[in-house]
C-alpha cells in the first residue's frame, strides 16, 4: 500500500464526514433523544387546592387532585413571524441579513387530568389533551439534519443564497453566527489515586466523581484518603484510611462504611479490598483501619454513627438510621446503582477503590495522570445545550405549576395556554447562545466564553475555530502541567495550534444591557490562554454515547460472571469488567471476549463508537459507551499484516 492508496483512504473519509461532524452529530442527538429524555423524567405537576385561600369553600372541593404531564415533543422546520403575522420558512441567509434567530418551533402534547371525588366516594377522572402546545423556540445549528440546508444540492444552495462549501455548524442568533466551543472535563465515575505532596495530613487520595447514566444532577463526589504518619496523633502510627460521603460532614473511617453497607465481620470487608489474604502487605496497612473501628460491630450502630455526622441535628435514632440508609442508597456511587439491593456491588465497588488506593501506596501502581487524554471528555453543544434545556424546561414547570395553584385556589378555569410560558425556553437558550454565558442570568455557576463569534476571516481560521476546545481552569494560575504536550494529545490533537502566550486585552469586563439584545458586547479574554485553549486534529471525530445496555446484556451472554456469583478469592485470577467506570464483574477468559468485543464492533454488530480498553498487568476490561471521547480511525493490523488491499482501495476511488 502506498502513500497515494493512504491519501484516497483519507479523502474518502473527509468525503463522508467533514470537519465539523462532530458538532452536528452531537447537535442531532440532542434534538433526537435528549430532549424527550428531559422531558420524560420531568416528575407530573400534581396540584391539590389550599383551604387556607378559601374558607368558605365545601369538603368535597379539596379533594380534587389537578394532574398535568408532559409527553411527545415536536419540532418543526424553522419559521419566522412577519410583523403582520404570517408565517414563512426561514432560510440562513434572511436570517443573518435581518438580524433574526435561526430557530425552530418546539412543540409538546400536554394532557391535563382533574380527579374528583363523587357522592358515593368513587373517583371520576376528566381529562383533557392539549395535543402540540408550543413550549418555545430552539435555536438550530446549520447544516444538521433539522436545518432547511440539509442534504441540498451545490446548485439549490447557491439559489439559497449559501457558499456551497460552508459546512456548517454554528447557530445564527439575532443575526450574528455563534460557535459553541467545546469545554473539558474530567471524566465521570473514573477512580484517580493522586499522591499527595508532604507534608499534608493526607498521603494519597482516591476520588471518583460518581454520576449515573440517565440522571442529570450533578456528580456526586467521593473521597477516599489515607491518613500520612505524620497526620496520625501522637505515637500512634497508623495509616487509617477515611472516606468522605456526600452531605456527612466528617470523614468517615472505611470500616464503618462496609458495616453500615450490612458487611459486619472482618473476614467479609478483606474480602471485599484485598481478594487474596496471602499478601500480606495490604493486609497490615488495613490493620489501623480495623482497629478504629473495632467498637462498632453492627450494621445498626454504624448507620447511626453516619447519621449523627449528618446534616440533621438532634433527631431520634431511628430518623437518624434511616438518614443514612437514604444516603449510602441515593447519594454514595450512584452510578453503580440507586436501587434497594446494590449493597454487594456498592461494598465490591468501594473496596476496589481502597485496593487502588493501597495498591498506589505500595507502590505496585502508579498515580494517575490528570492531564492524560484518555481521562479527559469534552462536553459539545449535545451535551452543554441539553444541561441548559434541563435548566430552563425545569423553571417552565414550576411557572405552569404556581399559575395553575393560583387558579384553582380561586376556583378560577384552568386555560394552559397561559399557564405555560413560550419565552421562558426561548430567551434563556437565546441568552445563553448570545452571550456565551453558560446558565441562566444573574445566577451563579455561569461559565463565561462557552459561545463565540464565528471568526470568518479566512476559511481556515473559520474551520479552526468550529474545531477548537477549552480547557476551564483559570487562567491566572500559571500552572505548567495542563498547559504543555501530553503524549496522549498524538493524534487527538493538534500540536502547533493554540493561542500564544501574551497577554491581550486582560480583563475585559462583559459589558451586558438588559434593554436590547444588540448592546451585548463580549471581548473574549486571552490572558494567557496558551495551551488551554486547543484544536482538535483533523481525523478527530468525537462519540455522541450511546446506551450501555446491549454491552451489559453482551457480556452476560458471554460468560461474565456477576458479584452474587463469585466468591472473593477468584477475583486475583480472572479480569475485572468496567463499563464506563463502572465495575460490573470479572471474567476467566478475557482474550476471548476482546476478540469477540472487536469482531463484532468491525461488523457494527456492537456501535462502532463502543471502546474497548484492555489493560493486561491490572488484568482489567474497561468498556466505553459514553459521550465526548476522542476517537481516531486507524488501519486495522493482524499478523504485522494491514488488512486494507489494492482492491478496496480501487473500490472507493471508483465510488
Amino acid at each position: 500500500i502506498t502513500q497515494e492508496d493512504a491519501w484516497a483512504v483519507i479523502s474518502a473519509y473527509f468525503e463522508e464526514k467533514g470537519l465539523v461532524r462532530q458538532q452536528l452529530d452531537s447537535f442531532d442527538e440532542f434534538i433526537q433523544n435528549t430532549m424527550q429524555e428531559i422531558v420524560d423524567e420531568s416528575a407530573d405537576i400534581e396540584i391539590r387546592p389550599e383551604s387556607q385561600h378559601n374558607p368558605g369553600r365545601q369538603a368535597e372541593f379539596a379533594e380534587t387532585l389537578h394532574k398535568i404531564s408532559f409527553g411527545q415533543i415536536y419540532l418543526s422546520k424553522p419559521m419566522m413571524t412577519e410583523a403582520d403575522g404570517e408565517t414563512a420558512t426561514l432560510f440562513p441567509k434572511s436570517a443573518r441579513l435581518r438580524n433574526l434567530t435561526y430557530s425552530a418551533p418546539l412543540y409538546v402534547d400536554v394532557s391535563y387530568r382533574v380527579v374528583k371525588k363523587g357522592h358515593d366516594c368513587e373517583e371520576v377522572t376528566e381529562t383533557a389533551e392539549y395535543p402540540k402546545v408550543f413550549i418555545g423556540k430552539v435555536p438550530i445549528m446549520l447544516r444538521s439534519s433539522y436545518c432547511t440546508l440539509f442534504q441540498q444540492s451545490e446548485k439549490d444552495l447557491t439559489e439559497l443564497g449559501e457558499c456551497p462549501y460552508d459546512q456548517g455548524g454554528y447557530f445564527v442568533i439575532n443575526g450574528s453566527e455563534k460557535v459553541l466551543i467545546a469545554q473539558e472535563k474530567m471524566s465521570t465515575n473514573h477512580v484517580y489515586v493522586f499522591k499527595k505532596r508532604q507534608p499534608n495530613k493526607f498521603a494519597y487520595v482516591g476520588e471518583v466523581r460518581s454520576m449515573a447514566e440517565n440522571q442529570n444532577r450533578p456528580a456526586s463526589s467521593m473521597f477516599v484518603r489515607m491518613l500520612s504518619r505524620a497526620g496520625a496523633k501522637g505515637g500512634s502510627s497508623g495509616q487509617y484510611i477515611r472516606a468522605t460521603l456526600p452531605y456527612i460532614r466528617a470523614d468517615i473511617p472505611i470500616i464503618i462504611v462496609f458495616r453500615a453497607l450490612g458487611f459486619v465481620a472482618d473476614k467479609d470487608i478483606l474480602e471485599h479490598i484485598c481478594y487474596d489474604f496471602s499478601d500480606t502487605q495490604m493486609m497490615e496497612l488495613l490493620r489501623p483501619s480495623l482497629e478504629e473501628a473495632f467498637v462498632i460491630q453492627n450494621q445498626q450502630v454504624a448507620l447511626d454513627y453516619i447519621g449523627k455526622r449528618g446534616a440533621t441535628v438532634g433527631v431520634t435514632r431511628e430518623k437518624r438510621i434511616k438518614y443514612a440508609k437514604e444516603i449510602l442508597q441515593k447519594e454514595m456511587l450512584p452510578h453503580v446503582g440507586v436501587g434497594e439491593f446494590c449493597e454487594t456491588k456498592k461494598a465490591y465497588y468501594f473496596g476496589y477503590i481502597i485496593h487502588r488506593l493501597l495498591m498506589c501506596a505500595l507502590g505496585r501502581r502508579a498515580e494517575d495522570d490528570r492531564d492524560h487524554y484518555g481521562n479527559k471528555r469534552l462536553d459539545l453543544a449535545g451535551p452543554l445545550l441539553g444541561g441548559l434545556f434541563r435548566m430552563l424546561f425545569r423553571k417552565l414547570t414550576r411557572d405552569v405549576r404556581s399559575y395553575v395553584q393560583k387558579c384553582v385556589d380561586n376556583g378560577k378555569e384552568v386555560n394552559l395556554q397561559f399557564a405555560i410560558k413560550a419565552k421562558t425556553i426561548t430567551s434563556g437558550l437565546k441568552y445563553s447562545l448570545a452571550t456565551g454565558n453558560w446558565g441562566q442570568a444573574n445566577q451563579a455557576g455561569t461559565r463565561a466564553g462557552v459561545s463565540q463569534v464565528l471568526n470568518r476571516l479566512t476559511y481556515a481560521s473559520t474551520l479552526s475555530h468550529l474545531r477548537r476546545l477549552n480547557s476551564p481552569i483559570g487562567r491566572e494560575g500559571k500552572l505548567a502541567k495542563p498547559r504543555q504536550l501530553h503524549n496522549s494529545h498524538w493524534g487527538m490533537m493538534c500540536p502547533a495550534e493554540t493561542p500564544e502566550g501574551q497577554v491581550s486585552y486582560s480583563h475585559s469586563k462583559i459589558l451586558f444591557c438588559q434593554r436590547s439584545w444588540s448592546m451585548v458586547y463580549i471581548l473574549y479574554t486571552f490572558i494567557q490562554a496558551c495551551g488551554l485553549v486547543k484544536n482538535l486534529a483533523l481525523m478527530v471525530y468525537i462519540t455522541v454515547g450511546s446506551a450501555a445496555n446491549p454491552i451489559l446484556e453482551f457480556l452476560e451472554e458471554w460468560g461474565t460472571e456477576n458479584f452474587e456469583e463469585i466468591s472473593p478469592a477468584v477475583i486475583p485470577q480472572a479480569a475485572k469488567i468496567f463499563v464506563n467506570g463502572c465495575w460490573v464483574g470479572i471474567h476467566r477468559n478475557p482474550d476471548l471476549l476482546v476478540k469477540t468485543l472487536r469482531r463484532l464492533r468491525r461488523q457494527i454488530d456492537v456501535n462502532t463508537e463502543v471502546g474497548v480498553v484492555r489493560d493486561i498487568r491490572l488484568k482489567e476490561l474497561r468498556l466505553y459507551t459514553d459521550y465526548g471521547r476522542c476517537s481516531r480511525p486507524l488501519f486495522i493490523v493482524e499478523n504485522q499484516r494491514l488488512l486494507i488491499k489494492k482492491k478496496h482501495i480501487r473500490a472507493l476511488q471508483q465510488r
